[in-house]
């Protein structure tokens, strides 16, 4: 909150309490001191120890932060009782006390229940012969109505209760002598922050430093020198030559036995005509590969012996023959390592 421009006089304070006590008075004094609070902010008045003793708003709202811890009087002031704001009475608030509701009066006797009127007494007609329906009887006459009961008595109206008397109204105070001014209010409340600008264009990249010189090489540092060669060693002395040792004696060489006699040759016989191979038959056995796993196709003969077999399958490029083999003396097998599940055959060729 921010001083007002010109320079207020002691005793201020008291006489903008007196004119917010008296804000229903008609009218504006000539006295009257005005301060305008900022935008947001509002009129505060402050204890010695920074209490707030009364709170005019911008928006028009009156504090009075110590009214509702003030002990009670005859006279009527609505205010809200957790802020001490100041505000509009219900209405009806302030009339007197609501008299006490009439006594209800009795209820009344109720009428005697009237008599029954007497069932018609017209006789039935006699029961014809089967044909025309007999005459009706004439109606009984209907019974009188009951007299209807008497109204009870309405009871009396209850007495309206007294008005309360009007609160009387306070006298206007004096002015009091303008006060000393205040201390500086509190700091308002910081405003909200502003929109970040657009972030500037990037700046341009520097150029490229020159590249450093490189520096000379350092020079090879001296070859050590060679060292002596070391003096060869003596060559040992030659051993002497052992003696040869006598030559063994060659044993005497037995006689050779005599030669047998060689046997005559026996004739070649005459080479025997070629046979027939004879009449296949064919036997075949197919199955589907059974992914991922390595299946076996066999085909039997139904007559004679397998003399061999074949196999094929409906993927060659996916599926290959891991084995081919006579399993029996009448059948041919096939195992085909499986990746999906393709058509396997299987054929024995039999005799």
């Amino acid at each position: 909150m921010s001083k007002s421009t010109p320079r207020i006089g002691r005793h201020w304070a008291a006489t903008a309490l007196c004119s917010v006590i008296a804000l229903h008075a008609t009218g504006v004094l000539a006295a009257d001191i005005t301060a305008t609070p900022p935008a947001g902010g509002g009129f505060v008045i402050k204890g010695s120890g920074g209490q707030e003793r009364l709170r005019v708003q911008g928006t028009g709202e009156v504090y009075v932060p110590g009214l509702p811890s003030t002990g009670t009087s005859s006279n009527l002031t609505c205010h809200d009782g957790a802020t001490g704001q100041l505000t509009n009475c219900q209405p009806g608030l302030g009339n007197g006390a609501t008299g006490a509701t009439g006594a209800t009066g009795p209820a009344g006797a109720t009428g005697p229940t009237g008599a029954t009127g007497a069932s018609g007494t017209g006789a039935t007609g006699a029961t014809g012969p089967t044909g025309a329906t007999g005459v009706t009887g004439p109606t009984g006459v209907t019974g009188a109505t009951g007299a209807s009961g008497a109204t009870g008595v309405t009871g009396a109206t209850g007495v309206t209760g007294v008005t309360g008397p009007a609160g009387v109204t306070g006298a206007t105070g004096a002015n009091g002598a303008t006060g000393v001014t205040g201390p500086a209010g509190a700091t308002g409340v910081t405003g909200p922050a502003g929109v970040t600008g657009a972030t500037g264009p990037a700046g341009v990249t520097g150029a490229t430093g020159p590249a450093g010189i490189t520096g000379a090489t350092g020079s090879s540092g001296a070859t050590g020198a060679t060292g002596p060669q070391g003096p060869q060693g003596i060559q040992g002395v030659q051993g002497n030559t052992g003696a040869t040792g006598p030559a063994g004696i060659t044993g005497a060489t037995g006689a050779n036995g005599a030669t047998g006699a060689t046997g005559a040759t026996g004739a070649t016989g005459a080479t025997g005509a070629t046979g027939s191979v004879g009449t296949l038959t064919t036997a075949t056995n197919t199955i589907s590969c059974v992914d991922g796993q390595a299946t076996t196709v066999t085909a039997t003969c139904s007559s004679g012996n397998a003399v061999s077999g074949g196999c094929s399958n409906a993927a060659p490029l996916q599926n290959y023959l891991a084995n081919t083999i006579r399993s029996g003396t009448n059948a041919w097998a096939c195992t085909y390592s499986c990746v999906g599940t393709p058509q396997i055959k299987a054929e024995a060729y039999c005799q």
